[in-house]
């Protein structure tokens, strides 16, 4: 039986999950193209040549948002270059030509750790600002918490769930203070308005 496609190939264990998530490099969000230049015949581009075989796919995998281009044979000297968006920094919403930073960084005859440090301390987030957002993104995907920086501020905000009692009151007999205080004045209120009714009445009206 033939071996399953991504476990063909050299070192096929890069295409694993475990091995993707193992990735060490975070773009920081005003990265926006990450490109590769590098030449396949020359010795002075073989540590960019390992970095992009043992690093790339890990990039791409934890930098969806992120374009990656390889430019081969193109230019003499090995290179990585780095577009940063304008806007992210300046809050603009323009689309021109200028609107991107390029920052480049030499590669030559630079090791494959060497260009995996160099760019992780330069364009890659730090072990905090890593840890930061993971919880940050944590906090807003479980929908069990409310408050500050979650999904939904109160538990009245969730479709389906009762208003606050101050944007909005309850039926009378789903309130404390007519069941256990005024209870006369509840088998008065139901005279007029069954239980049922006033809560079909409770959700037409708008939160």
């Amino acid at each position: 039986m033939p071996a399953p496609m991504f476990l063909r190939g050299a070192a096929p264990w890069r295409n694993t999950l475990s091995y993707l998530e193992s990735g060490a490099i975070i773009f920081r969000p005003i990265v926006r193209i990450f490109t590769l230049n590098y030449t396949f015949d020359k010795p002075d581009s073989d540590g960019l040549r390992r970095f992009i075989f043992w690093h790339l796919a890990q990039i791409q995998y934890k930098n969806p948002t992120v374009q990656c281009v390889q430019f081969k044979n193109t230019t003499p000297t090995p290179f990585v270059s780095f577009y940063l968006s304008r806007s992210s920094l300046d809050n603009e919403t323009t689309t021109s030509d200028n609107n991107y930073e390029i920052v480049h960084m030499d590669c030559y005859k630079k090791t494959s750790n060497e260009i995996h440090d160099s760019i992780r301390r330069v364009m890659g987030k730090s072990d905090l600002q890593q840890r930061i957002d993971s919880e940050l993104t944590a906090r807003l995907e479980n929908p069990a918490n409310f408050g500050k920086d979650c999904a939904h501020y109160c538990m009245c905000l969730v479709y389906g769930q009762m208003s606050c009692s101050g944007k909005k009151k309850l039926p009378e007999h789903l309130r404390g203070k007519y069941t256990r205080y005024k209870m006369d004045e509840l088998e008065d209120l139901r005279k007029k308005v069954a239980d049922d009714d006033a809560l079909k009445d409770y959700w037409k009206r708008p939160f």
